[in-house]
């Protein structure tokens, strides 16, 4: 473009708003110079603009020639403005020079054109073939190589060659140029020269430091995201003075506060404001569709029907769904819990044991040992009393037959063994809770014709009715709080729900229920787009993961 042309060009989209945040513009070495030529005009309406220009060295022969040009420049057009020479002007200049000497190294030559020998054409001036002069002009300018204002001058290959190939970074902030750093072929991008750094901060239209990406919305456009309005599982999403809040929130905010580029957004509830939606999921959901909404955030389950329909991103939450039942302890604890660490049987054979082995004691010593000898009713008493004695060591008797004794220890032993064992196992039953689950299967909910809870605004009726759920048996709750009533007063007997909103329900109610089960399989939760914006949802949530 002339820089005329590019002027009205630029002016053109600022007044359509593509000078503003989210644009990009790179101009090429031909437009950078239009900020020296056409001065302050270019630079309002090149705000945030990035050029390249090739990188002239400053010199005391660039600093004179310029302090020459400005006092020429002055005399010629006295009154005016005087610009600043751009690098172009400098590079004819030394092609003037250059010239200058190919013509003074060649000398003077007769001009005379050369008649060519062939004609195939039918007038005169096919017959004429190069003059004298200007091949030896060519020749000489070919091996010019002098010093000038921007370098060293060469031609190679036909072609002018800068000894020097580095190319200044031009960015227009506040009215001005600024130079944000250099490009050479050795270190690529940098700040300064020789030294690889990063460069300086890239003031981009609209004023924003951040890297915009260029993708395709229409201008100035701000998205409008519906969230849901309902109450009950607040974690997920809830409203705090018209501002959404919860996990589904957090999540969403983190990811687009990582991208490199703004995503300029407007949240939505879709709701009453009094904490009741206006509408199911699948509602919300459509109204993407009807482009009503271009995004939702919120707990929105990835679905096939949906999809045929509307985006979603990669899944953030996990997938499945489950059964909440009760439970309730296997082992009632009553004033004969003592008894159940042994059964009946090993109660009596232990004892039959302590009987019979006071009566082998007592067989052996009553012959010798005077403790053990008397009427027959002191003998009977001391056979049971030893018997029981020995059972928590305390007998008193002196024994002094070594068969007595061996015996003794084998019980003493024996009887250590049943006390250890019958400790542990009535301190398990006594702190230990044995929780089994109410119901284990579906199955036994429709056999049974008990009652199935779900989620309102959900859709798990849908799914229920396929598992062969009587509709008339389901209903509908809100709440982690409702969930517990139904089930606490047996108005339900399951709940059929998404594992997430089972988990935030366990983190409060964790002793009374369980999820049991085979797992539904489903995609978890994802956000909602339509289909327009689907480079930007990718985007986000590939650098999500």
């Amino acid at each position: 473009m002339s820089y005329q042309l590019a002027l009205k060009f630029f002016q053109l989209a600022k007044d359509e708003g593509m000078m503003g945040q989210g644009f990009v513009w790179i101009t090429a070495y031909g437009l950078t110079d239009i900020f020296n030529v056409v001065g302050y005009p270019a630079l309002d309406v090149m705000e945030g603009v990035v050029g390249i220009e090739p990188y002239v060295q400053e010199t005391a022969k660039l600093n004179k020639f310029r302090q020459r040009w400005c006092e020429k420049y002055r005399s010629e057009n006295p009154g005016t403005s005087i610009n600043e020479s751009i690098t172009s002007g400098l590079y004819a200049y030394d092609t003037v020079w250059a010239i200058a000497l190919a013509a003074e190294k060649a000398g003077y030559v007769n001009s005379d054109f050369v008649l060519s020998e062939t004609n195939n054409g039918s007038t005169d001036f096919n017959k004429i073939s190069t003059s004298r002069a200007a091949k030896k002009f060519h020749a000489a300018f070919l091996e010019v190589n002098f010093t000038g204002i921007t370098g060293q001058f060469v031609i190679q290959d036909m072609q002018f060659q800068l000894v020097s190939t580095t190319y200044k970074i031009i960015n227009v902030v506040g009215h001005e140029r600024r130079a944000v750093g250099f490009w050479t072929p050795g270190l690529n991008i940098s700040r300064i020269l020789e030294k690889k750094d990063d460069i300086s901060t890239i003031v981009w239209p609209g004023g924003s430091e951040k890297t915009p990406r260029g993708w395709l919305l229409p201008v100035n456009k701000v998205l409008k995201i519906g969230v849901p309005g309902k109450s009950g599982f607040s974690s997920f999403i809830r409203s705090e003075d018209g501002i959404p809040k919860g996990f589904c929130i957090d999540i969403f905010e983190e990811v687009i506060s990582k991208l490199p580029y703004k995503v300029p957004k407007h949240y939505v509830e879709f709701g009453n404001g009094k904490g009741e939606s206006n509408g199911t999921y699948d509602e919300l959901v459509y109204k993407v569709y009807l482009k009503e909404f271009d995004a939702v955030v919120g707990d929105i389950t990835i679905l096939a029907n949906r999809s045929l329909y509307v985006d979603y991103t990669l899944p953030y939450t996990e997938s499945g769904v489950r059964m909440l039942v009760p439970v309730w302890d296997r082992r009632q604890k009553t004033a004969w819990t003592f008894l159940e660490p042994l059964t009946a049987d090993l109660w009596l054979r232990t004892g039959a044991f302590i009987v019979f082995t006071g009566f082998v004691v007592w067989f052996i010593e009553h012959r010798t040992n005077q403790e053990f000898r008397g009427p027959p009713a002191t003998q009977i008493g001391s056979l049971f009393y030893f018997s029981f004695s020995t059972f928590v060591f305390a007998h008193r008797e002196r024994i002094v037959n070594n068969l007595s004794r061996i015996t003794v220890v084998v019980w003493l032993f024996v009887v250590l063994i049943l006390q250890q064992s019958y400790t542990a196992s009535l301190s398990s039953i006594l702190t230990v809770e044995q929780l089994q689950p109410t119901v284990t299967n579906l199955d036994e909910v429709i056999r049974r014709g008990d009652y199935v809870g779900y989620l309102s605004d959900s859709f798990m009726p849908e799914l229920l009715k396929r598992l062969k759920i009587n509709e008339t048996k389901m209903i509908a709750f809100s709440s982690p709080e409702e969930y517990n009533d139904a089930l606490s007063t047996r108005k339900v007997a399951v709940i059929v729900d998404e594992i997430p909103y089972l988990k935030v329900f366990l983190s409060k109610y964790c002793h009374n229920y369980t999820m049991v089960g085979p797992t539904y399989k489903f995609d978890g939760f994802g956000y909602v787009s339509n289909i327009s914006l689907t480079s930007l949802q990718l985007s986000v949530f590939s650098r999500a993961r």
